[in-house]
C-alpha cells in the first residue's frame, strides 16, 4: 500500500493540489460576486482553510526539497544487539521535524474544512433542532482539533505517532461520514418528487468524494501502524504516504465543498452559451421590446437562498424544479 514516491512526485502533489483547490475557492467567490449574495462565514473560513493547505503543500515541497519526503529507509540495523539502539539518519531528523509541524497545521487545517461545511449547512436549513445540531458538531469538531492538535504538539518522537495519528485517522473519518449525511433528512422532507430530492442530496454528498480519501488514509495509517514490523518498515515513504493522503483529503475536500457553490457559475455560462449559438436559419424574426413582455420569474440558484426563506420554497420556485 506504499505510493513508492520520489521527491518530484511529492513535489508535483504539493504544488498542483493545493493549486486547484485555489482555483476552486477563487471560482466560489466569483460566484458569489456573480449573484450577488455576500460573503458569509462559509466562505471565509474556506479563504482561511486554502491558506492552511498551502502550508501543507509547502511543507511537502521542502521535506522533499531537504530529501526526507521521497526517500526511502532501509531496513533498521541495530547498532548494538543488547542496548537496542537504532541507527538515525540525517532523513530521519528531517522527517521528525516535518511530521510535528504538519501535524499541527493539518489539525487545524481539517478543523476549518469541517467548520466551515456545517456554516454553509447552516446558511440553508433553518429549525430550532437544526441549529442546535449543527452547533453541537461544530463545537464537536473544534474540541476534536483542539485535543489531537496539542497532543501532536507535544509528541516526543516520530516513532511515538501510533495513538495520535491513527486516533486522529479515525475520528476524522467518523466526523466525515456525519458530516455526508447531516442534511440528509433535512432534503428528504422537503415536498418535492422522488428525483428532485435525489438531484438535491447529489449536490450535498459531493463530499463523498473527500470522506472516500479519508478513508483510505485511515486504512493506510492503520496498516502501517499495526501491521507491519517497525524493524523492516519503509519509514520514510510511509510517512510521505500518509502525509500525501492528508493533501489529498482536505484539497479534495476543499473542492467538493465549493462545487455546490460555482454550480450557478457553470450553469448561467452554459446558459448564455446556448442563447449565444447562432441558429441555423437566416430568416430573423422581429421581437417585441423586452419591456412589453410580461415579465419571467428569476431563476433561483443553490447560493440565491437567504436567511428568511424556506429551503423548499426556493427549490420550488428555482432551477431544481425546472424538470
Amino acid at each position: 500500500m506504499l505510493l513508492n514516491l520520489h521527491p518530484h512526485n511529492v513535489i508535483a502533489v504539493g504544488v498542483i493540489l493545493p493549486t486547484l483547490a485555489s482555483i476552486a475557492v477563487g471560482l466560489r467567490f466569483y460566484a458569489r460576486h456573480r449573484i450577488r449574495v455576500a460573503l458569509r462565514e462559509d466562505d471565509w473560513t474556506m479563504l482561511a482553510s486554502i491558506l492552511l493547505v498551502w502550508g501543507l503543500g509547502i511543507t511537502n515541497i521542502a521535506g522533499a526539497a531537504l530529501g526526507a519526503l521521497g526517500a526511502h529507509s532501509k531496513p533498521a540495523e541495530l547498532d548494538a544487539p543488547h542496548d537496542n539502539t537504532i541507527t538515525r539518519t540525517r532523513a530521519d531528523i528531517i522527517v521528525e521535524e516535518i511530521v510535528l509541524g504538519y501535524s499541527i497545521v493539518e489539525k487545524i487545517t481539517f478543523g476549518v474544512i469541517k467548520i466551515s461545511v456545517l456554516m454553509a449547512y447552516r446558511r440553508i436549513f433553518r429549525g430550532k433542532i437544526f441549529n442546535m445540531a449543527s452547533l453541537g458538531m461544530i463545537i464537536l469538531c473544534t474540541l476534536l482539533a483542539l485535543a489531537f492538535l496539542i497532543t501532536s504538539a507535544f509528541q516526543c518522537h516520530v516513532r511515538n505517532w501510533k495513538i495520535s495519528w491513527s486516533g486522529y485517522a479515525i475520528s476524522d473519518v467518523i466526523t466525515d461520514l456525519i458530516l455526508l449525511f447531516f442534511p440528509v433528512p433535512l432534503v428528504w422532507k422537503l415536498q418535492l418528487t422522488l428525483s428532485k430530492k435525489i438531484s438535491v442530496l447529489l449536490v450535498f454528498l459531493l463530499g463523498s468524494l473527500s470522506t472516500a480519501v479519508g478513508i483510505t488514509r485511515m486504512v493506510t495509517i492503520l496498516y502501517f501502524t499495526y501491521g507491519t514490523s517497525d524493524g523492516y518498515r519503509d519509514l520514510l515513504d510511509t510517512i510521505a504516504t500518509a502525509l500525501i493522503w492528508s493533501l489529498v483529503e482536505a484539497s479534495v475536500a476543499i473542492i467538493a465543498s465549493c462545487l455546490p457553490s460555482i454550480r450557478p457559475l457553470i450553469h448561467r455560462s452554459s446558459t448564455s452559451y446556448h442563447k449565444s449559438k447562432p441558429s441555423g436559419s437566416s430568416v430573423q424574426v422581429s421581437r417585441p421590446r423586452a419591456s412589453l413582455l410580461p415579465a419571467k420569474p428569476a431563476l433561483v440558484e443553490f447560493d440565491d437562498i437567504d436567511d428568511r426563506q424556506h429551503l423548499a420554497s426556493r427549490l420550488e420556485e428555482g432551477k431544481w424544479s425546472q424538470q
